[in-house]
């Protein structure tokens, strides 16, 4: 159910939007049709609008193929609570009110159901999983709950597959009934969560961002008859599919246009090799020994023996690369090429591969009609040997194009299987007298079960024919040719370091700036050729690099280089291939780090040692992890460091949190004699299970590491210092800024560096700490110099121009007010040279706080309101409380009392609906003493104290010292000396402690001669 305000989806039977809380309109159970809120029977069928929905779509378990069912249910636990990649379809049917209008309620559901089991039957056609049907459309989603690793590509074809079987459906009822009917889809890439699946297979889900959102938005977008969908679809389905760009599309709910592609048709590419070569292959390096292999299995076969090669390799390594360079290399000349490639959803279509091989030999183009393909075949194969003749009926039965009326479909499913799998066998050993032939079949792990009886009948019949047999799988593949004498197995693996930098050098260029990024993409790709190109291509497509391919060059630093999104997915994929409690251990593993101690292994599975021990050993065979130590203790270590985070990624942060705390607890429990060895691996594991006072207690011990977790791995998400002190949550977001600190200098992390110092003075400001906060406020305005200054480094301002205006407020509160005036006035200068709206705003609110400090307060209105003005023509409403309070408060300063209660009042409003935390004691402060200069002394008393309790609680120390002097002023005017004194006390404690000089002078004065 789409809600008609914000367009979120939910789930279908909610009353009220789950996004926004607007009612949702009714809709029939029967038709889809909308229902008045007092509507006891629908309008358009009649059915009563309480009633069932139709048994044909009551639930996923109905209509969802058998063997997809059975693998969501085996693993519906490992499943469930998971963070997938997945691509979101929604489709419908356009005109479904004027299909049912003026018919039988019956009479309509014959009609408008097919349109739904054509698109279902497409979705199931490529295995995703038809999560909602909506009346007259459907939801459906690939990649989850099963991962896959092309989900885009997948929906894609779907979609194509859906307009396919609808259009004919739809000429058969405009000859039947004279309607007409079109459907619509819109596609979205993106993550989601897993929340349950149901027995009845129905899962709930909480979709991350705008995932659902906006493959509803396209949807609606789309004309009938056409499919679009978003970029993010596109980078994982590109080459695949051929697309026409529609620009940069405004959508309701987004903040900026999205770029949208409408779906025209299938592309010519069908493996990921052939998507690479209409890029531009990179160079071929490394395989030199397995060229070599390859050639030698030639030298046998050109002698009449035949062979059977295997290349076996992890994805990514390179084997269809292998194959292709020794296929277009002058070894094959004169030979037959034959090639084909299973898909990974090729299992639920037999034949698929060996059709394609047939289709290669016979030279079939997609457009060739019927009587050309029978054309074809029957000349070839009479041409070859007129003792083929009796395999042309079989071969045409499995091209499809074999008459229904051939008395060889007479022939049961079982005898026409094995007639046709030896009808082929026969050709092909016949082509083979003529001239050797090369067969290719790749990917077998995606093979399917009657492709695969041809290759073992294949494969027994080589020994004697000049056949040379290639193919590739992953290793989780298993055949029986192992024992045959002519059968050779090559194994690849990942590029050597040197090896790979020689594959990146054309790929990136020479640039001087690019030296590091290659050490940095090799180490974190493991020479994983395919990943090492997509990583790159992820940079250039976020600007990370800039340039062409072959001269790029580095724009910024990339700091913590994201898995890209190509790459997540295969490597989820594969991990979601495990059994259940293998993944389940894998991914709990994932939590302690790439490197794994047995001790802590066995702390946090929750299983018996034994059964710790059978599953570590299934990994091992999976190869996803291997024994690195046994002395002095038992250690397990991630085979790849890539495979570690996705599995890592893939839980959901509660989980997360909650074995980082199991592991702060055995760490601390097994090496209780000597814990301060550890405390680096404590920090860590403390940060991200948020026990705040347990990591700051152990990132004092640690000094600057050696070797760290990357800062992306440890402030990722929304915990990050910027958004805990916006939240008033100081201590967390102090702790996570010393840490993001600590770490950037080991990573050559400059922007980390910059935006760590600036962090750490806005907190630090926040509590009180104006000297430590000065100190690397005034790093970075050292460092931020010449090109530097226009820098963004990520932040909605410019660093060199915030952290000059956070470096003011703490000198002006420090009484150091020349400098502090300099700095405001570079501020200004630089936002106004930089032309940024953002930075100016805050330059002034800066200068203007400056002068209300100094009490001067006609100057700080001044500088004030030009900050507000700027603050409202860029719509900046996150500004608006930084600027607007200290305005209030200098405006009731200066005599001005309803101007500036009015904008206090507005501030802190909006500061609270902001849950802007952060300061919000000082900005209590202004407007209790704006309230008491107006003569409203029992308002300024409750916000005095308001203030004093919001400071205390927030750890404002600074803040805190303004609130017990105003409580004192207030006392004082009341005429109670004794908690006058006592707050000024206090206050000037406080102050005195803080450096305070200015605040320290005024409190003297007040004890020297009480008010």
């Amino acid at each position: 159910m789409t809600c008609p305000r914000c367009q979120h989806v939910n789930r279908a039977g909610a009353r009220f939007c789950e996004e926004c809380g607007a009612p949702l309109p009714r809709a029939c159970n029967a038709c889809g049709g909308a229902l008045s809120p007092t509507a006891k029977f629908c309008p358009e069928c009649a059915q009563p609008a309480g009633g069932p929905a139709p048994r044909q779509f009551g639930s996923p378990e109905s209509y969802t193929p058998k063997h997809l069912a059975e693998r969501i249910l085996t693993s519906k636990a490992a499943l469930e609570g998971e963070r997938k990649q997945v691509t979101v379809l929604f489709a419908d049917l356009k005109g479904s009110m004027e299909l049912l209008a003026d018919r039988d309620p019956e009479d309509a559901r014959k009609l408008l159901d097919p349109v739904l089991e054509r698109m279902m039957d497409a979705v199931h056609r490529y295995e995703g999983t038809v999560n909602q049907v909506m009346g007259d459309g459907i939801m459906a989603l690939f990649g989850a709950p099963i991962a896959q690793e092309d989900h885009a590509r997948r929906a894609c074809y779907a979609a194509l597959r859906m307009h396919d079987g609808v259009g004919r459906y739809a000429d058969e009822l405009r000859r039947t009934h004279g309607v007409d009917v079109q459907i619509r889809v819109g596609i979205n890439s993106g993550d989601v969560v897993v929340r349950s699946i149901g027995s009845d297979l129905h899962m709930d889900y909480t979709a991350v961002g705008q995932t659902t959102h906006l493959a509803a938005r396209m949807e609606q977008l789309a004309r009938p008859g056409t499919t679009l969908m978003s970029g993010a679809t596109l980078r994982g389905a590109e080459g695949y599919i051929e697309v026409k760009s529609l620009g940069p599309t405004p959508i309701k709910g987004l903040p900026e246009p999205v770029e949208v592609y409408e779906v025209v048709g299938a592309g010519t590419v069908r493996t990921r090799l052939q998507a690479s070569v209409s890029r531009g292959l990179t160079r071929f390096v490394g395989r030199d020994a397995e060229i070599e292999q390859l050639r030698r299995a030639q030298e046998q076969v050109s002698r009449g023996r035949g062979e059977i090669v295997a290349v076996v390799g992890e994805p990514g390594v390179g084997k269809s690369r292998l194959f292709y360079e020794f296929i277009h290399s002058h070894r094959t000349h004169g030979w037959l090429v034959l090639e084909s490639s299973s898909v990974s959803y090729g299992k639920a279509a037999p034949w698929l591969p060996l059709v394609d091989l047939l289709k290669g030999y016979f030279k079939i183009g997609d457009r060739d009609d019927t009587r050309t393909i029978r054309a074809k075949v029957t000349g070839i194969l009479l041409t070859l040997d007129d003792n083929l003749k009796d395999s042309i009926a079989p071969v045409l039965w499995l091209l499809d194009v074999l008459p229904e009326d051939h008395e060889f479909q007479r022939l049961d499913r079982r005898a026409r299987r094995t007639v046709a799998l030896e009808a082929v066998r026969r050709v092909f050993l016949r082509e083979s007298v003529s001239q050797p032939l090369l067969v290719v079949f790749e990917d077998l792990h995606w093979i399917d079960a009657e492709t695969q009886a041809f290759l073992d009948a294949l494969v027994e019949s080589l020994p004697s024919a000049p056949v040379l047999l290639a193919v590739n799988y992953r290793p989780e593949y298993q055949h029986a040719w192992g024992g045959k004498t002519y059968y050779r197995q090559l194994r690849i693996d990942v590029l050597p370091p040197a090896t790979a930098e020689a594959l990146l050098e054309p790929l990136l260029g020479d640039h001087p700036s690019l030296a590091p990024l290659r050490r940095l993409l090799v180490d974190r790709t493991e020479g994983n050729p395919l990943f090492l190109e997509e990583s790159v291509r992820a940079l250039a497509e976020t600007h990370v690099l800039v340039g062409e391919r072959g001269s790029y060059r580095l724009a910024r630093d990339p700091g913590a280089i994201q898995v890209p999104a190509t790459v997540q997915a295969i490597l989820a994929a594969r991990i979601d291939r495990l059994p259940p409690d293998d993944k389940r251990l894998l991914q709990t593993a994932s939590v302690i780090g790439k490197d794994l101690p047995w001790t802590l292994l066995l702390a946090i599975a929750e299983l018996p040692e034994d059964e710790l021990r059978r599953g570590l050993g299934r990994l091992q065979a999976a190869e996803f992890v291997y024994e690195a130590k046994l002395f002095p203790d038992l250690e397990y270590t991630f085979k790849h460091a890539l495979t570690h985070e996705v599995a890592y990624g893939s839980l959901l942060h509660d989980r997360r949190r909650l074995v980082h705390g199991q592991l702060v607890d055995a760490i601390e429990r097994i090496h209780a004699d000597r814990v301060a060895e550890h405390a680096e691996r404590l920090a860590h594991h403390a940060f991200r299970g948020e026990l705040w006072s347990a990591a700051l207690r152990y990132l004092e011990q640690t000094g600057t590491p050696a070797s760290q977790p990357s800062i992306d791995a440890v402030l990722g998400g929304p915990e990050s210092p910027g958004n805990l002190w916006w939240r008033g949550m100081h201590q967390r977001a102090l702790a996570l800024a010393m840490w993001e600190r600590a770490m950037a200098p080991d990573f050559g992390n400059f922007a980390g560096m910059v935006l760590a110092n600036f962090r750490l003075g806005q907190i630090n400001h926040s509590l009180g700490d104006y000297e430590r906060a000065a100190v690397v406020l005034a790093e970075n305005v050292a460092v931020l110099d010449g090109d530097l200054r226009g820098q963004t480094f990520g932040l909605a301002g410019l660093p060199s121009v915030l952290s000059r205006a956070w470096l003011v407020l703490c000198r002006a509160e420090q009484g150091a007010f020349e400098e502090a005036r300099a700095l405001a006035d570079e501020a200004v200068a630089i936002g106004i040279a930089q032309d940024h709206l953002f930075s100016l705003v805050v330059a002034h609110a800066a200068s203007g706080g400056l002068h209300t400090r100094r009490e001067q307060f006609a100057t700080a209105i001044a500088a004030l309101e030009q900050g507000l003005v700027l603050q409202r023509v860029a719509d900046l409403a996150i500004l608006f409380p930084l600027v607007a309070a200290p305005l209030g408060w200098a405006y009731a300063r200066a005599g001005r009392h309803d101007e500036g209660l009015a904008l206090l009042h507005e501030a802190v409003a909006r500061a609270e609906e902001m849950q802007q935390a952060a300061n919000h004691a000082l900005r209590l402060v202004w407007y209790a003493e704006a309230q008491q200069l107006a003569g409203h002394a029992d308002a300024a008393r409750r916000l005095a104290l308001q203030a004093l309790e919001t400071a205390r609680r927030s750890g404002e120390r600074g803040h805190e010292a303004y609130a017990h002097q105003l409580v004192g002023d207030l006392a004082s005017r009341t005429g109670d000396n004794d908690e006058a004194g006592e707050n000024y006390r206090t206050a000037l404690a406080l102050a005195q402690r803080l450096g305070m000089r200015p605040l320290t002078a005024a409190l003297a004065s007040r004890l020297l001669s009480p008010r």
